[in-house]
């Protein structure tokens, strides 16, 4: 193994999800994934550095320190929030007490401020983020002068050595000049991480390397809190000039990276480059045992699998089933089946959804079903529905496809990359388009056959070792360029 250069993995957001959630979103289950195989290939590939998985301190010395592939899978397993606690072992409980509550004020303070008129929400929550940003730097400036005050020696020393933002736990293990610093999660979690990887740099010597999701908050606006919009183009903006590699898990995310770049004059250390996206998570779902009692019955519905928010478009759902129940007898139109929690800016929807009694019962929202209930779910479907406006990939698609079941999607963004040839698409922004291609689905049940045999028969899924391996290879070619960091 080549032991010329360790890859710096960073998972502070994961813990700090999970601080606050029982069970992962997307993002969070996509790391896993490629962390769980980068563990074994790894081990495999000589050419690959030492793995470290790595915390950004949050209390009062900012350290750096490592947690095990355990640790983290540790979070994954849970399924409550008592067990959540259980397993946080990476920070004291005065401290995690402490964030909690500074974390709590923070949001409700934005949350208020939120409340008001936008003509007055805006400005006033720009001032409140740009003075809580400006707090964070000056305490860790005065901790920085500090700990050079208290422990400076007889004589300077080297630029390389540790700052007081970034210091390993283990001395023997700080960062080197050369070594990656690999950002796979949700980092704009934190407001100032553009600044402190900045300072990675320029103390250690590290070469970033990041993943791109997607810029909805940056480009689509219209679909976020302001308060995110405002971290998020901050975390833009400081962090992208930043990373030696950038990579995006769709073509229409790095073009997006890309034109936003120009658009805002940053500049960019290379191309954004794309990897695969494996497909699914885990092995397909098997439905087994008896059909959990609420259910609705096999090939009577249609499966649409989300967090119930704006973007997600479940309101087109609604009003094509809603022209449906129009224009068909009632019995031919089958139940349409919302899985996923309800998220935000939905008011309006649930609403209407309530005022039409979900339309007779012909709308159904199943929240937070189990995987037992999801497994199910799929197995009974005639096909599933996507109509998505915005997405950095189209999860729920391959999803659909890993379990055998065709989708209905929107040709949005990145979504006709994740659903290939084997679904069927519609514009999203156009109802009529919509309608006519989810009915004459649902008419032509003959040919609704033949497509369901076709995804079982002919999708191939794309393997999380791909996945890896593409961040994996990524790594060593920063790590053998003559990037400056």
């Amino acid at each position: 193994m080549n032991k010329d250069y360790i890859i710096w993995i960073d998972v502070e957001d994961i813990f700090q999800y999970f601080e606050n959630n029982a069970r992962p979103s997307g993002i969070q289950r996509v790391v896993f994934e490629i962390l769980h195989v980068i563990r074994q290939q790894a081990a495999q590939k000589p050419s690959i550095g030492r793995i470290v998985l790595t915390r950004r301190g949050q209390g009062e010395t900012h350290l750096l320190s490592s947690v095990s592939f355990e640790e983290l899978e540790a979070l994954f397993s849970v399924r409550s929030e008592e067990k959540i606690a259980s397993t946080r072992k990476t920070a004291p409980k005065k401290r995690q007490d402490a964030r909690s509550l500074l974390r709590g004020l923070r949001h409700a303070l934005i949350r208020r401020l939120e409340s008001l008129p936008p003509e007055l929400a805006r400005p006033l929550l720009n001032i409140a983020v740009n003075q809580l940003r400006a707090l964070q730097l000056l305490k860790r400036y005065a901790r920085s002068k500090l700990h050079r005050t208290s422990s400076a020696p007889a004589q300077p020393a080297p630029v390389t050595q540790p700052s007081a933002a970034f210091v390993s736990a283990n001395s023997d293990a700080s960062p080197r000049p050369g070594d990656i610093f690999l950002i796979l999660g949700a980092a704009w979690s934190e407001p100032d991480f553009g600044e402190r990887l900045a300072s990675l740099r320029k103390v250690f010597g590290v070469k970033p390397v990041l993943l791109v999701y997607d810029l909805i908050p940056a480009v689509r606006p219209e679909w976020c809190a302001l308060s995110l919009i405002c971290d998020f183009r901050h975390w833009l903006d400081t962090t992208l000039p930043q990373c030696g590699r950038l990579l995006a898990i769709s073509h229409s995310t790095a073009n997006s990276v890309e034109e936003y770049a120009r658009k805002q004059r940053l500049t960019l250390q290379g191309p954004v480059q794309t990897i695969p996206i494996g497909s699914g998570f885990g092995p397909p779902r098997h439905a087994e045992g008896e059909r959990p009692k609420g259910l609705p019955a096999k090939d009577s519905y249609v499966l649409f699998v989300s967090t119930l928010e704006a973007r997600k478009n479940h309101l087109l759902a609604f009003r094509i089933w809603r022209r449906m129940v129009i224009d068909l007898p009632r019995d031919q139109v089958p139940t349409l089946v919302f899985a996923g929690r309800v998220g935000w800016l939905v008011s309006d929807l649930m609403q209407q959804l309530e005022n039409t009694e979900w339309l007779r019962g012909k709308i159904r929202l199943l929240r937070d079903p189990s995987d037992d209930e999801l497994a199910h779910l799929y197995d009974g479907c005639m096909f599933t529905l996507f109509p998505s406006l915005y997405e950095g990939w189209g999860l729920p698609v391959t999803e659909s496809l890993v379990n055998g079941r065709p989708c209905v999607a929107s040709n949005s963004t990145s979504i006709p990359e994740a659903g290939g040839p084997l679904t069927r698409y519609f514009d999203p922004e156009d109802f009529d388009d919509a309608y006519r291609v989810v009915r004459g689905t649902i008419e032509d049940r003959a040919g609704l056959k033949v497509w369901q045999d076709q995804v079982r028969t002919q999708f191939k899924p794309v393997p999380w070792e791909d996945s890896a391996n593409a961040v994996l290879d990524a790594c060593h070619a920063a790590y053998l360029s003559g990037d400056q960091s």
